[in-house]
């Protein structure tokens, strides 16, 4: 292995993300084919993958010629294994695979609801030095006093839960450990009950090993609950804190000191261990993913030594806690101004499928959505569009996929989960050609909620200019969203390599992600107008030559993701990583069909961090504005619709000239034959138009971000 690395860049026009490692190949070792590499550890894009930058190399295709290289990753050169094990030990971090990024939560949930997730809402993203363990817990985002507003640089400790285990097994593991509560509770050789107990597949994963690796796992895993003095053995642990959850045992009493036994096999965090592992992340950001290491709320895992690390009651104290909240809620929602966005956090999560709104009540004084109802009567939405939809066909009708209600199992049909959406003129965000943005407060269906005075959250609410053609690029928008992959929308950790680039870059989200497409309804619940049920424009009417319309306007959801970008002000690290996006967006098929520097939007990061330690030496971009974008799916199905119209047109003629002439079997299959060319033909113009339009676009792109300059 051989360092191409230079002086280490200090300069904007100089690389800190460069493939600097040449791999040796073995003199015998075969050709490598260009389709036929290894897959190694990849995203759910497709792209080779790597932890850290300096996991990527440059490798030989063929071994005597050693300057015909390629970009591969280190786990692609374990499944090759020439002589991996040699080079293995220059990398001082595990091999491990990528991981979604959680942003940091707004979101809250009880944690014994039962539509609860995993990750559990709330869960904070501690970083790849903690979240790629298997015997993490994880940390949730606590709230503060009543009454007093949280703030995102608050540094009380998480609460924190067990992560299920992996099991290798179909079966669900309920946590880690399991509370051990009431007149059953399993107790010690002292008669003290523990606190919690291994989950079975813990104590299984333990079966069959020697003494000293169970006492390893059981180590690690307590060390890294982050919580000091913690006896543990092979039946649980108990917590042994100033704040010593209540025992439901007979004396109800913690021990005043550990027993002899209960003393050797105590585990406390090393904390000067844990410091030197987190200098040595630390110096490894250049190349890496640069993970925080402390916990996500800012405090040091050391300081939290005397916070207790669960207690046995935590489901009866988050149901009283949750019913104080939405008393206060209720008591604050009356008392503030609902259509203010101070003080509310921007929802950068996902909506769980459970709580995905299907009704929108849209408070609108301002008419911003041309509606002639009372101003102080809300405005009834339907969700016609939701993301990640299977189907775009007959899009407004959401189908059960798309609607995340079951219902119940008598067929009485579920709820329908309602959100409220507040609209003013003030809260205007920007202004295009055939449509304006809003921030607005969102107050999401119950009992979700939100870390915020009003338990609510701010989205991006676009609306469409009471024309044809901008109700038609609205509904082509939504359309679009609603055939983006989740992946598009999420962060992972690590680097891509995304060809052309020859550059890593961080594998962040392409798109903002999407809460749904509403429609006004009547009292009946069914859409009010024919025409603005599917925005299509008027025949003789096109984008400078609009006619004015009367439809009430649909509402789009999104996350709101900071302003447009100077690419003259990028690094050319920076500028690779916007340029990349555009590759991954046309290698699924999806054209944006208006590239412009204003429709790339820059926001400090990283995500996962608290908003007031974010910054923009790592940001985070997104591509928007897919109004004439165009999908490589609806147009082969859109061809494919017409060459069956034609083709049943040729069919009629043909058995009406069978029934004069008497056409023979032959000739029937001859024009079957042509029809299927024609398909065929049809298919192969769509994939011909599309590789155009994505070159222009591509060449576009080039230009407005400056790439050709620097190089990518």
């Amino acid at each position: 292995m051989s360092d191409r690395s230079d002086t280490p860049p200090d300069s904007q026009d100089r690389r800190v993300r460069a493939v600097r490692l040449t791999y040796t190949r073995d003199p015998d070792g075969p050709v490598l084919e260009k389709n036929k590499a290894p897959i190694g550890h990849r995203t759910p894009n497709g792209y080779i993958w790597a932890h850290f930058v300096s996991e990527f190399v440059y490798i030989p295709r063929v071994p005597s010629i050693p300057q015909y290289v390629t970009t591969w990753s280190r786990s692609m050169l374990k499944i090759l294994d020439e002589h991996y094990d040699e080079v293995e030990p220059m990398w001082p971090t595990p091999l491990v695979p990528p991981r979604i990024v959680r942003p940091w939560p707004v979101l809250k949930l009880p944690l014994d609801h039962p539509a609860q997730t995993d990750p559990p809402i709330g869960s904070i993203d501690e970083g790849c030095e903690f979240e790629h363990s298997e015997f993490m817990c994880y940390a949730i985002r606590g709230d503060s006093p009543h009454g007093v507003e949280l703030i995102d640089s608050d540094n009380r400790m998480p609460l924190r839960i067990p992560r299920r285990c992996p099991t290798g097994t179909s079966q669900v593991c309920p946590g880690r450990v399991l509370p051990n509560v009431g007149v059953d509770a399993v107790c010690d050789g002292d008669g003290r009950p523990y606190d919690f107990l291994w989950c079975p597949h813990f104590r299984a994963l333990c079966e069959g090993k020697d003494d000293n690796e169970c006492t390893q796992l059981r180590s690690q895993a307590v060390q890294e609950m982050s919580a000091p003095r913690i006896l543990a053995d092979e039946t649980g642990v108990q917590f042994l804190t100033p704040a010593w959850p209540p025992f439901s045992g007979a004396t109800g009493q913690p021990p005043d000191h550990p027993s002899a036994s209960q003393r050797d096999n105590l585990v406390t965090p090393d904390e000067n261990s844990e410091q030197t592992e987190m200098d040595t992340s630390a110096e490894q950001e250049d190349q890496g993913c640069k993970e925080n290491t402390t916990s996500a709320t800012g405090v040091d895992m050391s300081e939290a030594a005397d916070q207790a690390l669960l207690e046995p009651n935590i489901s009866s104290e988050m149901e009283q806690e949750d019913e104080s909240d939405q008393k206060i809620a209720k008591d604050t929602v009356q008392q503030v101004d609902q259509f203010s966005t101070t003080g509310l956090p921007k929802l950068e999560e996902f909506i769980p499928d459970s709580f995905f709104p299907d009704i929108l009540l849209v408070h609108d004084p301002d008419r911003r959505t041309q509606h002639q109802q009372p101003i102080d009567k809300p405005v009834k939405f339907r969700r016609v569009l939701s993301p990640f939809q299977d189907e775009v066909g007959t899009i407004y009708r959401a189908s059960p996929r798309s609607s995340g209600r079951q219902d119940a199992p008598d067929g009485v049909p579920a709820p329908e989960r309602v959100a409220h959406l507040y609209l003013k003129e003030r809260n205007r965000m920007g202004t295009g050609h055939h449509s304006a943005i809003y921030r607005a407060p969102f107050t999401l269906p119950p009992p979700l909620t939100a870390h915020s005075p009003t338990g609510q959250v701010t989205v991006a609410a676009k609306l469409a200019f009471p024309q044809c053609t901008a109700h038609t690029l609205l509904h082509n928008e939504a359309r679009t969203y609603a055939t983006f992959p989740k992946h598009m929308q999420e962060e992972y950790c690590g680097y891509n390599v995304v060809p052309p680039c020859h550059y890593p870059v961080p594998v962040g989200p392409i798109v903002p992600k999407f809460y749904g497409f509403y429609l006004p309804v009547g009292d009946d619940g069914e859409i009010v107008d024919d025409q603005a049920r599917v925005g299509r424009k008027h025949r003789m009417c096109y984008e400078d030559r609009a006619c004015q319309v009367p439809w009430v306007s649909p509402i789009l959801l999104l996350e709101e993701c900071g302003n447009p970008v100077k690419p003259r002000k990028f690094t050319v690290d920076q500028r690779t990583e916007c340029f990349s996006q555009v590759l991954r967006l046309h290698d699924l098929g999806i054209q944006q069909g208006s590239f412009y520097v204003r429709n790339i939007l820059i926001q400090p990061g990283p995500l996962s961090a608290p908003p007031t330690q974010r910054t923009f030496d790592r940001p985070s971009f997104r591509i928007i504005d897919f109004g004439r974008a165009r999908v490589l799916r609806d147009m082969l199905e859109r061809a494919c619709a017409e060459e069956a119209r034609e083709a049943e047109e040729r069919k009629r003629e043909r058995e009406s000239k069978k029934a004069e002439s008497g056409n023979d079997a032959e000739e029937e299959k001859k024009a079957q034959e042509y029809d299927d060319e024609q398909r065929e033909a049809a298919r192969r113009r769509v994939f011909g138009e599309m590789r155009t339009l994505l070159h222009l676009e591509e060449q576009q792109a080039r230009s407005e971000l400056h790439i050709e300059e620097m190089g990518f």
